[in-house]
């Protein structure tokens, strides 16, 4: 069988015009196989009432290509509530419910955040163009794994390729390949990846063969340890 190689790489998209009021936490996120509610905290960081709504859409993909497929059903992916107003430097919680069908596959959702200035009825038209130029939109990825799970993995030679049904995160922390410029050696190098299904990654700035090595694998709320 020829393997590919690859690393699962979630970046928020960022449309921003000014400094972003919002903070909505991790840029990725994941729900474990008995697990159907998410909930996402967000901050407003600014000083200004916020208004803030939540969109979901099933991508293909988290990675770069993904397309937005349809969902089985409307009720698939649910939030609540769809939007919300922040105060100034307050928080709040959106939460998700997924509904969706319980089989073998990994599903992936991107939640559209968008976060607009509350704009109080009476202010002149100047001054509502002026406080909408802070209007932002932000993207995150939510992975839903498996309801029927079926956690695998192989490693050799500094490749963990994921070989089950579900993407899991590979940790690793050992002394450095190579030493950059004016780099402590002491302090050691550390990588972090988020592998896919029928994907791996290949460890790069470690030293595989060193006696110090410690690769580990985060399933769910497990550690494994693979090296």
């Amino acid at each position: 069988m020829k393997i590919f190689f690859s690393v699962l790489m979630c970046s928020a998209l960022f449309y921003v015009t000014q400094v972003r009021a919002i903070n909505v936490g991790a840029i990725t996120s994941m729900m474990a196989p008995d697990q159907n509610i998410l909930a996402k905290e967000v901050i407003n960081t600014v000083d200004d009432a916020r208004l803030v709504s939540l969109g979901v859409e099933r991508i293909s993909s988290p990675m770069e290509g993904g397309t937005v497929i349809p969902m089985v059903s409307k009720l698939e992916l649910m939030v609540t509530p769809s939007n919300l107003i922040l105060p100034g430097k307050g928080k709040d919680v959106f939460r998700v419910f997924y509904a969706g069908p319980k089989d073998d596959k990994e599903r992936y959702y991107r939640l559209v955040w968008r976060d607009n200035p509350v704009v109080e009825e009476g202010l002149s038209k100047t001054r509502k163009a002026a406080t909408a130029t802070t209007s932002a939109t932000i993207s995150t990825i939510l992975v839903v794994a498996p309801r029927q799970n079926n956690f695998n993995y192989q490693y050799r030679d500094g490749v963990v390729y994921n070989s089950g049904n579900s993407s899991f995160r590979v940790v690793a922390f050992g002394p450095c390949k190579q030493l950059q410029k004016n780099q402590d050696g002491s302090k050691g190098c550390r990588e972090r990846y988020y592998v896919m299904p029928g994907l791996g990654v290949h460890l790069k700035f470690v030293d595989v063969n060193n006696k110090k090595l410690n690769v580990g694998i985060w399933h769910n709320e497990d550690y494994i340890t693979v090296k």
